[in-house]
């Protein structure tokens, strides 16, 4: 059978399937089973299959791409826009098809198993982190219930601990010297598995030509790196620099009407964790750009001259975005006399 364009929307055991001929009439819109999906995309002939991007989508993307079909991802929010009636699979899948029409679509790239896995690992310690913060704060809070005020620092904490169990003068009792050992040896333990999260992690990316480029640019260490891998994938998917900045979220949002024409605060789309560590890394090099006089530097010292920090450290990221795509695009290492030619 021959169609324009096969539309998906994935669940997790019923999928609807809606194909679109030449002149965008529906040819069927149906459901079905999980263990049949890939069994009636070999019935077509190799055409464009849309589906949103979820957490499936990257597995079914590559299990169809080798039944020869072109395959696209589409932003949820994208699709939204389209839903015509009421709230059910048949109008989200003929949605899909429809917004996947749009001349100015812009698609989410197909994730390899590598690029996953990155993404995983760094998710898995971000998560690790977060409990441990938590388990640490939860401990200092503890101890100052009892008059035992530690200093700020996981490493200052983990230090004390020892030292205020074994003091039998403080006011701890034997029941909150064992919940507070017990904390202490859960923050030991989440430590020792994050360490073992980013060995791993490193051990993925040394090699890895992008990985080494990517960490010749001010304020790109290896963590924004790795996000930077897992998340953009191919950068010659975006036309130019401004493209990658925008999808990121670090452009200023545009309010046009007639003669009016206003720009507002960034935009905030896209990778919320990409954005953060851009955004972290851009200070940290404005917090440095007065103790160096190459080119980027002096352009950072006359930028925090006229505007606001806070503004500086997001036009700085912008920059960084569009400097990451150019060392992408071009591979080859960060040369800071070429960064404000």
């Amino acid at each position: 059978m021959k169609c324009s364009v096969i539309s998906i929307d994935l669940a997790k055991n019923i999928f609807q399937i809606c194909a679109l001929d030449e002149k965008r009439q529906v040819l069927f819109n149906k459901k079905v089973k999980r263990s049949e999906l890939l069994h009636q995309l070999r019935q077509f002939e190799p055409t464009l299959v849309v589906m949103e991007a979820c957490y499936s989508s990257n597995p079914w993307a590559r299990r169809i791409e080798k039944l020869g079909h072109e395959v696209r991802l589409i932003p949820p929010f994208v699709v939204k826009p389209f839903v015509i009636g009421n709230k059910n699979d048949a109008n989200d899948a003929l949605a899909i098809a429809e917004a996947s029409m749009r001349p100015k679509i812009r698609y989410v790239s197909v994730k390899s198993t590598e690029q996953q896995d990155i993404q995983s690992l760094q998710r898995i310690s971000e998560r690790m982190i977060k409990i441990r913060t938590g388990d640490v704060n939860q401990l200092r809070g503890l101890l100052s219930e009892y008059g035992e005020v530690v200093g700020v620092g996981i490493s200052t904490l983990m230090n004390a601990i020892p030292c205020i169990l074994e003091n039998a003068q403080n006011e701890l009792t034997t029941i909150a010297r064992s919940f507070i050992l017990r904390l202490y040896r859960n923050i030991q333990r989440i430590s020792l598995q994050i360490e073992e999260v980013k060995a791993q992690l490193l051990e993925l990316l040394k090699d890895k030509e992008n990985y080494v480029l990517l960490q010749s640019i001010p304020g790109i260490g290896p963590i924004t790196a790795a996000a930077l891998m897992a998340s953009v994938g191919d950068a010659n998917a975006f036309k130019n620099g401004r493209q990658l900045a925008a999808w990121i979220g670090l452009t200023p949002m545009q309010h046009a009407s007639g003669e009016t024409n206003r720009m507002g605060r960034i935009s905030k789309r896209g990778n919320s964790a990409l954005r953060k560590y851009l955004i972290h890394g851009a200070r940290t090099v404005l917090n440095w750009c007065d103790k160096k006089d190459d080119a980027l530097s002096c352009w950072l010292q006359k930028l925090k001259e006229r505007m606001h920090g806070c503004k500086a450290v997001v036009a700085l990221a912008n920059k960084l975005a569009r400097i990451i795509w150019s060392v992408l695009t071009s591979k080859q290492v960060f040369n800071v006399n070429k960064a404000c030619s």
